[in-house]
């Protein structure tokens, strides 16, 4: 089983170009560009392809959808090309996006599912591949099977990844449930269905000295921007991947704490969008 696996900087926002094959009314491919899981790009049918450029070279490891309708039969092909843009650099040919089934909440159907974002619903399409430094990137989606029968998704994630020496000593996953519970004058109990989300906090005890180096360059970003933690990359148990893949903000500060000769250990926590 890989380490747990970081995209530390999204490039998506310095893109100079951003386009989609089709779209369906303002639900323009600008909104992929947005940190925000009620800003969606939608496609017309059951296949788009989006196209990013770069003026420079961006380091690229990883592509993800972290909030979207796709289905667990749906495909995704990722190509990232060099500055002519023609020069093929990484073809993952086409793959399963999220072979994991999209999560539906109580009170949402299965044809419902990209409107449950902000209650915990949605699939999150994920690739991870060998880093490049990539001027263009290109990415085909194909759900003959979706529900919905068009392509929905929002927060498109692209850039390096860093992955520590040593795996997590722990990590734990709680979902933050805003449903406000309250008592009527006649005693009856009320609740008013709030916004679900997640929290991954993760322990990382024993970092040797490069990876405690990348880490603070990490953690010395402003929390305004998020970054897409993966615990399990790539395991066997889908849901559990799934589960524990979280795009978001860190909700406090890391402490470095030196443990002995060379090791650290700090922990870091990511709250959802």
């Amino acid at each position: 089983m890989p380490n747990l696996l970081i995209v530390t900087d999204n490039a998506v926002g310095r893109a100079a170009s951003l386009a989609a094959s089709s779209t369906a009314g303002a639900l323009v491919a600008a909104n992929l560009a947005s940190d925000s899981k009620s800003s969606v790009h939608r496609a017309t049918g059951t296949s788009v392809s989006y196209t990013l450029t770069w003026a420079a070279a961006e380091p690229i490891g990883a592509v993800a959808l972290p909030f979207c309708n796709l289905s667990p039969a749906a495909t995704m092909r990722v190509r990232a090309y060099a500055a002519n843009g023609t020069t093929v650099l990484y073809d993952s040919g086409a793959v399963l996006a999220c072979p994991a089934p999209a999560l539906r909440p109580r009170g949402f159907t299965a044809a419902q599912a990209a409107s449950a974002y902000a209650y915990g619903g949605g699939a999150c399409a994920r690739r991870w591949f060998a880093q490049v430094n990539a001027f263009k990137l290109v990415i085909d989606l194909v759900d003959s099977a979706n529900p919905q029968g068009y392509i929905e998704a929002a927060c498109l994630v692209a850039g390096p990844v860093w992955s520590p020496l040593y795996n997590a000593a722990a990590a734990s996953v709680s979902v933050i449930d805003r449903t406000d519970v309250a008592r009527s004058a006649a005693g009856d109990q009320l609740a008013e269905p709030g916004t679900i989300s997640r929290k991954v906090p993760v322990d990382l005890r024993a970092m040797p000295e490069v990876d405690r180096a990348r880490f603070l360059a990490l953690v010395r970003n402003s929390r305004a921007y998020p970054v897409l933690l993966s615990v399990f990359p790539e395991h066997p148990d889908l849901a559990l991947e799934r589960d524990f893949t979280v795009y978001g903000r860190r909700t406090r500060d890391s402490d470095i704490a030196y443990q002995f000769a060379g090791a650290y250990s700090s922990t870091l926590e990511i709250e959802e969008i």
